[in-house]
């Protein structure tokens, strides 16, 4: 099956990562995010990764909390994203603070044991083997560290002015393609991780993981980024030829957000909400149980913080 109609594409193949989406997607959220990072309470001064930054919409948060002295290494696979962080950085009052460097959640480019706070948003749905990723984030923290871990959950997602038969089909329509996409040539996509990621920090060989989750609910009239994301996100679940769902199923959805007199968007009861997930885990300074050192030597571009 060839890859057709994918959905706001970065280089790297990630879907809903193209830097303006991502943008968009941030403002649509921003006051749970800055909720996410204040219930954090980070020290000042202390030294964070942010896995899979982006285009580096987290880090005046970040900054925010860890104040002037503290520092941030921005890590991305993705060269796009990286130049319009630090184009996004260049004059701010937080510049001087962070660095920005292309690398992935496998082999941070950090000195072990060199970082407070490992924090990661929205990464983990494209990793195929998460518990053995986050296993080997501990090296890098100091003892007393932590790893802060958030994503989205669409089994969360509703629509309160949708029809709610159609509704289920198409969600459930996307959860079984993405079982199966990955054998079709996509790139790996679990978009319900969310309510999983405190599970695979356990099996991971972490204790005491700490689960928290957030909220979102927008009712009309919406702004202009909340319209364009919920817009994109609609598009998005009936995206790559959608296999598991009959055409007539398709474009009823897709008139549901349409602009125009039926839009569901617009109706003056419309109201959405969606879960995400935030999950810690606190560095005790012994690998966990199952964490194979040998399996993630230490890169030979090491970074102090």
């Amino acid at each position: 099956m060839a890859i057709e109609n994918p959905i706001h594409v970065n280089e790297c193949g990630l879907p809903l990562n193209a830097i303006e989406w991502l943008e968009t997607h941030h403002r649509s959220k921003l006051r749970e995010r800055e909720r996410m990072i204040q219930d954090l309470h980070l020290k000042e001064g202390s030294r964070i990764v942010d896995a899979g930054c982006g285009p580096g919409l987290w880090t005046p948060l970040l900054a925010r909390a860890v104040g002037q002295h503290g520092r941030i290494i921005g890590i991305d696979v993705s060269a796009e994203a990286l130049v319009t962080a630090r184009q996004r950085s260049q004059g701010q009052w937080y510049e001087k603070q962070v660095l920005y460097k292309q690398g992935s959640m496998e082999f941070l480019p950090v000195a072990s044991g060199s970082v407070h706070l490992i924090f990661s948003a929205n990464v983990s749905q494209y990793l195929p083997e998460p518990v053995e990723t986050f296993a080997a984030l501990g090296r890098y923290l100091v003892p007393g560290g932590q790893v802060a871990i958030k994503d989205i959950d669409f089994g969360t997602m509703r629509f309160y002015n949708v029809d709610p038969i159609l509704q289920a089909r198409v969600f459930q329509a996307r959860e079984d393609w993405e079982r199966q996409r990955l054998l079709e040539g996509y790139i790996f996509e679990d978009s319900w991780v969310g309510s999983k990621l405190s599970g695979y920090l356990r099996a991971a060989g972490y204790d005491h993981v700490q689960e928290r989750s957030y909220k979102i609910v927008r009712q009309a009239p919406l702004t202009p980024e909340i319209r364009s994301y919920l817009q994109g996100i609609a598009e998005w679940f009936i995206c790559e030829d959608a296999p598991f769902l009959e055409r007539d199923e398709v474009k009823r959805w897709l008139q549901c957000f349409k602009d125009g007199e039926e839009c569901a968007l617009d109706q003056e009861r419309f109201c959405y909400e969606e879960t995400e997930f935030l999950v810690t885990r606190t560095w005790s300074g012994q690998a966990p149980s199952h964490y194979v050192a040998s399996l993630y030597p230490a890169t030979s571009d090491s970074t102090s913080v």
